[in-house]
């Protein structure tokens, strides 16, 4: 039987884990009210480590814990205690840097499989199998590796160890969780989880006699996308692709899981795909993309030194509640609609139709011209039948 390589998406809450889920990941990863390090996302307490656990679980898939700072002094003390809390949740595998709480963990569960965070820069295959001498099971390496060190790792590793590597999403100016600038700004400790993004800050440019060259410099990299690059990915042995964005909206999560769930599924079924994707996914995306350091060094062409305009160009406008029958359902809007606008549903059972077009458009029991109230619950009717789920997600096309 074929080891397919495992799919692995981003939970900023308990909603975006279950889309996740459900729009094709075979694993999510998230992080807890602590030790992790995106402090701004929603993040998980007990019980929503305990909800879902049980989603993912019974679908027979993965959950893991991130647990990814460097631990500073203080935070010592507080983490067995904080380990004693969601252990009995069964995480699949904890995502570490810090080698006081890999030991920790590995004292308090032996069988526990840690992966190694991306923040200990791991780029060589020596550090990867020292590693793998101190009790991991997985390394996600430095997003700084170009596919010919990573195919030559993999050879040195000989399948001693997984190899995790990001796909897609934002790529760090510096290695991963050791930019200062945000702590120097703003004491915003970037390995703590507080990331300022001090990067993307729009600044003024000025030469050597302080004369003005750009309203808008920023020292910021264009986002990750190797979907066109899935097949050679595969073909070299790596164990799990992982998209970035825990802060993403559950838009976005859906659309990427899906596109690259069905671009690594046609590469096992030997169907040939065209741009669709490629498209979707890059329509998708609220910044431009680009191959980071796959094919060599970046360049300029991958960075973003200047203000880019953003263009909306699909729209994600009502989430499906309930099914009332073949062409009626509830929904909740979320941006404005109307009965003349092209619309396409992106489904749970990843199938994605086309050319759906809405007759009837109720609220309160009385038919309206448009949606114009996001959040607001409507039902609408559909001129063909359409076999939809709930929260499906439509959009414009």
């Amino acid at each position: 039987m074929i080891n397919k390589v495992e799919l692995l998406a981003p939970a900023g809450d308990c909603n975006r884990g279950k889309t996740a889920l459900d729009f094709g990941a075979d694993a999510i990863y998230f992080g807890a009210r602590q030790y992790s390090l995106r402090a701004k996302a929603s993040n998980f307490d007990t019980d929503d480590i305990n909800e879902i656990s049980i989603y993912a679980h019974n679908l027979n898939k993965k959950i893991y814990l991130v647990t990814n700072i460097l631990c500073h002094s203080h935070m010592a003390d507080g983490f067995l205690p904080f380990l004693n809390s969601v252990q009995k949740y069964k995480p699949d595998a904890y995502i570490c840097s810090d080698p006081y709480i890999i030991k920790t963990i590995h004292e308090y569960d032996k069988d526990a499989q840690i992966h190694i965070s991306t923040q200990q820069s791991v780029s060589n295959s020596k550090a990867a199998l020292f590693w793998q001498r101190n009790g991991a099971t997985r390394i996600i390496l430095s997003r700084e590796v170009t596919f010919d060190e990573l195919k030559q790792m993999i050879i040195n590793i000989d399948k001693k160890i997984e190899i995790e590597v990001f796909i897609h999403g934002a790529v760090c100016i510096a290695y991963s969780g050791r930019c200062m600038l945000s702590n120097n700004f703003c004491f915003r400790d970037a390995n703590i989880g507080g990331c300022a993004q001090s990067c993307r800050w729009s600044l003024k440019l000025l030469d050597g006699n302080h004369q003005l060259i750009s309203e808008h410099f920023t020292m910021s990299a264009k986002d990750m996308c190797q979907i066109t690059n899935v097949k050679n990915l595969i073909e070299i042995g790596v164990t799990s692709f992982k998209i970035e964005g825990r802060m993403k909206s559950e838009h976005y999560i859906a659309t990427v899981v899906n596109d690259y769930r069905k671009t690594i599924d046609a590469y096992y079924n030997n169907i040939e795909i065209g741009d669709q994707y490629i498209n979707d996914i890059k329509a998708a995306a609220n910044r431009e993309t680009s191959f980071a350091w796959y094919y060599g060094k970046p360049g300029i062409d991958q960075m973003l030194y200047h203000e880019i305009p953003k263009t909306v160009t699909q729209n994600f406008v009502l989430t499906v509640i309930d099914k009332i029958n073949d062409t009626t359902y509830s929904g909740l809007t979320r941006n404005y609609f109307d009965k003349t606008t092209s619309f396409e549903i992106l489904g749970r059972k990843l199938i994605q139709i086309e050319n759906a077009r809405i007759i009837s458009i109720k609220q309160n029991n009385e038919e309206i011209d448009a949606a114009r109230t996001p959040m607001s619950k409507v039902v609408i009717t559909f001129d063909k039948p359409l076999d939809l789920v709930k929260n499906d997600i439509i959009r414009i096309k």
